[in-house]
């Protein structure tokens, strides 16, 4: 009997991996909330259901009979794996928990992470309003501020601004899917922003402004354990068979981790592309059985 996999959104960017998926021995329940959903073809069994709508991936879980023998599997918007850990959880299959998942999505949260063990971040404020904004820029000596909102997905709510000339009018105040309870104020670190992606014990490092692949930090950013140490969040995460993603600032002693990501790498995804690799054939290899088989190209 064929194991059952839960996969969650089918649109035109998922197909890739459903495809993969579809040519293993593996039955394909999806859900999409597009009833049309493009990767609806792809799947032994369809449901309407989004992936945020967690009662829902509940009822279609039971309704599909899957047990702790079946698996998980997203490719979508990295907040699908809230939807993905619940559902994982319910039925007792092996996923990273939901706690680890709210971790990586809330800045709030992934930030005090940080702070409490060790992993150095940007001088940071939790902020509910205007008014203790306003007092956070005034007590500190920097000139330049982020602000990102609590569930911020770049470029929504992220707001790069000098404390002589605060855009009061550009920010948004209200609740929504992005901006949930805090903004998150952080002075400004001067050095190079770059992206990791941490895969097993590899890894690739891109220019973040440009978005090229780079190694010629790679000695600086062994030298200070940086890979060290993400993985050692990585494992502690339960997220070993995933590929994260960080956002660094790298100076010339010293580094800082500004954000964590858990949905495919774009730009990784785009050398893949550049150098003819099927890159879900790859992904698929780590997520679902633990094998890390990119090609080194991809380092």
């Amino acid at each position: 009997m064929r194991r059952k996999l839960l996969f969650l959104g089918c649109n035109y960017d998922q197909i890739p991996y459903l495809e993969s998926i579809d040519k293993q021995n593996w039955k394909i329940v999806g859900v999409d909330l597009n009833q049309n959903a493009p990767g609806r073809h792809l799947c032994d069994k369809f449901h309407s259901v989004g992936y945020d709508d967690l009662t829902g991936l509940i009822e279609v879980g039971v309704i599909e009979g899957f047990t702790k023998d079946d698996m998980v599997f997203t490719a979508a918007a990295q907040f699908a794996q809230k939807g993905a850990a619940h559902f994982a959880a319910h039925f007792k299959i092996s996923f990273p928990s939901e706690s680890s998942i709210d971790l990586c999505l809330d800045k709030t949260k992934y930030y005090d992470w940080f702070s409490k063990n060790n992993i150095p971040i940007p001088k940071t404020w939790n902020i509910k309003n205007k008014d203790e904004l306003k007092e956070k820029v005034r007590e500190s000596k920097s000139e330049w501020f982020y602000l990102k909102s609590d569930f911020s997905k770049n470029p929504n709510y992220v707001y790069r601004f000098n404390s002589s000339n605060i855009p009061w009018d550009d920010f948004f105040w209200g609740k929504d899917r992005y901006l949930r309870e805090y903004y998150v104020l952080q002075e400004e670190v001067q050095g190079t922003s770059l992206r990791i992606n941490v895969f097993g014990k590899r890894f690739n490092v891109f220019d973040f402004l440009i978005g090229e692949k780079t190694n010629i930090h790679h000695k600086k950013i062994l030298t200070l354990n940086i890979i060290q140490t993400l993985q050692q969040f990585i494992k502690r995460q339960g997220m070993q068979n995933w590929l994260v993603k960080f956002d660094i600032i790298l100076s010339d002693n010293a580094y800082v981790v500004l954000d964590i990501g858990m949905d495919p790498p774009s730009r990784m995804l785009r050398d893949s592309q550049e150098n003819n690799i099927i890159f879900a054939r790859h992904y698929i290899s780590q997520y679902l059985y633990g094998q890390v088989t990119y090609p080194e190209i991809l380092d």
